[in-house]
């Protein structure tokens, strides 16, 4: 079978999965049908705004969800055989995942930023990578409590890591944090359309005026999301 079918085939199975939109239909399953998180807060469907907008356990459900859509089908492409396609099926599932989580397909393309499935991917293309990555954003988040700050550095950080991996990688084959080509590409794609997904967040931290983690969103009944107030969010 020819590769780009194959590829085609884990980038659908990775798409899906990662529009599935576990923040979305928490929501609803605790504040009834009507309820839509993205009417508040960050008008997100991620971890940050969901702990925010609904409390610490929906957030910690959220988050293990999230992480897991960027996991399983990027770990499926490492290990079955005819997703692998000479390292570029894990490539192809974890950005598919990480494009479903932004632009989910079941709810109108409205999702998350993408950190923890992106972050999922990351944990299987690269571990050194996710590890140092983790370092960065817990550092930044304790120091600072501002979530998006953690969640843009800690993208550049996959960025730079990758690009530095790669290159050593080229001198020293036996480096155990190489990266090949195809990780390569996954490492500075996905994590820069994470930092592109956070343009509001940049501009709020630029003016000061960014939702530090702690911070509750009140929820009226009827809020639209073009009249609820904006905040910090991830995922």
């Amino acid at each position: 079978m020819p590769a780009i079918v194959q590829l085609a085939l884990i980038g659908i199975i990775g798409y899906l999965w990662g529009s599935i939109p576990a923040g979305y239909w928490i929501g609803k399953l605790i504040r009834g049908k009507d309820f839509d998180i993205r009417a508040y807060g960050s008008h997100k469907i991620g971890m940050t705004n969901v702990l925010r907008t609904l409390g610490r356990g929906p957030a910690l459900f959220v988050l293990i969800f999230d992480l897991s859509k960027g996991i399983g089908p990027t770990l499926i492409a490492t290990l079955v055989p005819f997703f692998y396609v000479s390292g570029w099926g894990p490539t192809v599932a974890g950005l598919a995942a990480l494009i479903g989580h932004i632009y989910p397909v079941f709810i109108g393309f409205k999702g998350g930023r993408g950190v923890l499935t992106g972050a999922g991917a990351l944990l299987i293309i690269s571990p050194l990578t996710f590890l140092i990555c983790f370092v960065v954003l817990a550092l930044t988040i304790l120091t600072t409590r501002y979530v998006s700050l953690g969640s843009i550095l800690g993208s550049l950080t996959a960025i730079i890591c990758g690009i530095v991996f790669y290159f050593i990688g080229r001198v020293n084959p036996d480096f155990f944090g190489k990266v090949t080509l195809a990780q390569l590409v996954f490492m500075v794609i996905g994590p820069a359309l994470v930092i592109i997904v956070h343009y509001d967040n940049i501009g709020r931290l630029l003016s000061g005026n960014e939702r530090k983690l702690g911070q509750k969103v009140v929820l009226e009944e009827g809020t639209s999301p073009a009249n609820s107030s904006s905040s910090n969010a991830n995922a």
